[in-house]
């Protein structure tokens, strides 16, 4: 039993040692307190508004609300994960993401970014949800968009991981990068540049943490 344990969780933060284990519980912090900052910088002026001719062609798609709100417990789901599985996947994707927020965050602060959202008339159960979307945010700090850079971080990370199930993971995390688009939260230019973030602080943070493939038992 003890060897089972330590076969499936021996690159997991309780047997990596106290050092690395401390180092993956300040970042898990530090993902916390990162993460709250966006509220803090959720409101007007905007300075960019990014609509093009191309958005005002997307319709609205009420029940990819589901996908959208799915972004949270994905987070913590492959965080806990990975802190438990292999710390290196952990750490990596903890820094990529901490970079990812800074980066928009400075976008948030100094060029404010706006969404003109559709005004919903449905009453059905998905087009109430993506209304309680819409009351519990306001239409800023939208470019980048972090929905698309957060979800494709975890994909990228899971696809190093464990291919089969990374693969699986990343065409749901296309569903979330789409219905960024599909509920009206963010334009065209705000996925494209969370996509440009999410591989680039990606491929930094992995190659510098994971420097070799590694598959999940």
């Amino acid at each position: 039993m003890k060897k089972t344990l330590q076969r499936i969780f021996g690159q997991g933060i309780f047997y990596t040692g106290w050092k690395n284990a401390l180092f993956s519980l300040l970042l898990a912090v530090a993902v916390y307190f990162t993460s709250q900052i966006y509220a803090l910088l959720n409101h007007g002026p905007a300075v960019l508004n990014l609509h093009t001719p191309l958005d005002s062609a997307i319709p609205v798609v009420p029940i990819f609300v589901i996908p959208y709100n799915s972004l949270k417990p994905y987070i913590y789901a492959t965080l806990i994960l990975f802190l438990l599985l292999r710390t290196k996947f952990f750490q990596s994707a903890c820094l990529a993401m901490i970079t990812v927020w800074f980066i928009s965050y400075g976008f948030y602060y100094f060029l404010q970014s706006e969404v003109i959202r559709p005004v919903l008339t449905g009453t059905d159960i998905f087009s109430k949800a993506v209304m309680n979307v819409y009351a519990g945010d306001n239409p800023f700090n939208d470019f980048p968009s972090l929905h698309t850079s957060l979800s494709t971080i975890l994909a990228i990370h899971w696809v190093k991981l464990n291919k089969p199930l990374g693969i699986a993971l990343s065409l749901w995390t296309g569903l979330i990068v789409i219905s960024t688009l599909l509920v009206k939260q963010h334009y065209i230019a705000d996925m494209l540049f969370g996509l440009a973030l999410a591989f680039g602080a990606a491929w930094l943070f992995t190659k510098w943490l994971i420097r070799k493939p590694e598959t999940a038992e």
